[in-house]
């Protein structure tokens, strides 16, 4: 690098020549460049992947160093870097061979340290598990879930290189996109990243690439509004895949407060130790507007996280509700995942009996409706706006781990009325246990379904109001007594 211009080579644009820079900066160790598209994302990944090997080499005098340069799958490789790199990158600095023991490899010249570009697609993360690389690159990063991150993350080490580099180029969007925004975009301040001082982001809009086609942002301006914010202006809020279109921040997102004496409370559990836990409280009320009236919710309470067994977690609800002035009397059920019912395969105790054995929260739990689809439906709906144009569902800023997952569901690529359950769902999970048995009351058009009785005793009165085949909701006449 010191006897050829590099960034003159490379013909950056002045974006990408930021992003660049950046990149080289001894804080910056995670690198995030993109965000809408049309900015030159792949074209700087594989520019930089050269970059870092001759850097290394020039820097440590270290042949072979090993660079990851990884796509999606083979397909996406092989069309956006492999046929791209044949024709940008001059035959005196390497060769792109296709071997057997390493696949497709750029292997630079020795003049230039004989270092190894290995482009690699992400169809199964595991495959590198042994394999030590200087610098990862990732384009799309969005595209996988963290746990790949995680994986890449682990082989980012190579033997006298302490200055590794990890690289993502990628759009808003896709299964990625809660874990990436947390990382980079707006890192969620109880959930930082051990590094997080070392992750930094690059923003890319459409007209940062002087070489696209006009035709092309004809294209991109003629998009859905939500999608045009996504691919114009890389928008992190509203994204192509986003599964809750209706969430709006301004409305959905509400101050904390402590129930009044005499609420109905409801809630939602999913079980998770290694994968998190995740438990909300719900209080339903009975709006009166405009000689109409409609029920409305709002989340207001949330245990959120992993490594507890069920005594600790209930231990942990427990005090926290006596921040809100309420004890599980207070409380009339919670539904839960059907599968923490039944014992394991050597007929040891479920997760429901490990909670009996500690407290009167077993005593709460209801096993739930199931029916993933139907119970995504019910949240759409009252995610929507109630007549008085405010959400019929609301969330207090306390409840962060929900506020933080649910707009950045995906939707299934499989099963366009599903989310994609390899993201982190797991408040969302709880939400549509609970939900899947509250009955949302459509009142601007007067929808009231006839009441079905219950088929489960309760301990208290107001848990008759809303069970079993989503009874409407009574909230006059029956409330818990405290």
């Amino acid at each position: 690098m010191r006897e050829i211009n590099f960034t003159k080579l490379a013909n950056f644009q002045p974006k990408q020549l930021e992003a660049f820079k950046r990149l080289f900066q001894p804080e910056c160790k995670y690198l995030l460049y993109g965000g809408a598209a049309a900015g030159g994302k792949s074209y700087f990944v594989r520019w930089s992947a050269l970059a870092l090997g001759m850097y290394y080499s020039a820097k440590y005098g270290i042949k072979g160093i090993p660079i990851g340069l990884f796509s999606e799958d083979y397909p996406t490789l092989k069309d956006r870097q492999i046929s791209r790199i044949k024709r940008e990158f001059p035959p005196w600095l390497g060769e792109l061979k296709d071997t057997r023991e390493e696949g497709y490899v750029f292997k630079a010249s020795d003049k230039w340290g004989g270092f190894n570009i290995l482009l690699r697609n992400l169809d199964d993360p595991s495959k590198y598990a042994s394999v030590e690389f200087a610098a990862i690159l990732v384009e799309e990063l969005t595209k996988n879930n963290e746990e790949t991150f995680d994986d890449l993350r682990f082989r980012l080490r190579y033997p006298g290189i302490p200055d590794t580099k990890f690289v993502g180029a990628t759009n808003p969007g896709s299964i990625g996109h809660g874990w990436v925004k947390q990382k980079w975009i707006a890192p969620n301040s109880d959930k930082l990243d051990h590094e997080q001082s070392r992750f930094f982001y690059v923003p890319a809009r459409y007209d940062d690439n002087k070489y696209i086609d006009p035709s092309y942002v004809e294209q991109l301006r003629s998009l859905p509004e939500k999608k045009r914010k996504a691919f114009m202006e890389g928008s992190w809020t509203t994204f192509e895949d986003q599964y809750f279109e209706e969430w709006n921040e301004g409305l959905h997102i509400i101050r904390p407060f402590i129930p009044q004496e005499g609420s109905l409370v409801v809630g939602g559990m999913d079980w998770g130790r290694t994968a998190p836990f995740s438990f909300h409280l719900t209080t339903i009320e009975k709006v009166f507007f405009n000689a109409t009236h409609f029920y409305r919710a709002k989340t207001f309470f949330e245990t959120y996280g992993t490594q507890k067994n069920p005594k600790e977690w209930s231990q942990e609800i427990q005090t926290q509700l006596k921040l809100f002035n309420l004890t599980l009397k207070d409380v009339s059920w919670v539904r839960a995942d059907p599968t923490i019912f039944n014992k394991g395969q050597d007929m040891s105790k479920s997760i429901r009996d490990q909670f009996v054995d500690d407290n009167e929260l077993w005593r709460l739990l209801r096993s739930a409706n199931n029916d993933r689809v139907a119970g995504w439906s019910v949240m759409h709906n009252w995610l929507s706006n109630a007549p008085d144009e405010l959400p019929y569902w609301q969330i207090t800023r306390n409840c962060t781990n929900l506020i933080r997952t649910l707009p950045d569901q995906v939707y299934d690529k499989n099963n366009v009325e599903d989310i994609d359950s390899d993201g982190e769902d797991h408040a969302c999970d709880d939400q549509r246990y609970q939900f899947k048995h509250l009955k949302w009351i459509d009142a601007k058009v007067g929808a009231i379904s006839k009441s079905d009785k219950p088929t489960l005793p309760y301990a208290h009165p107001a848990a008759r109001m809303i069970d079993g085949n989503q009874l409407p909701i009574n909230i006059d006449k029956f409330v818990p007594k405290r």
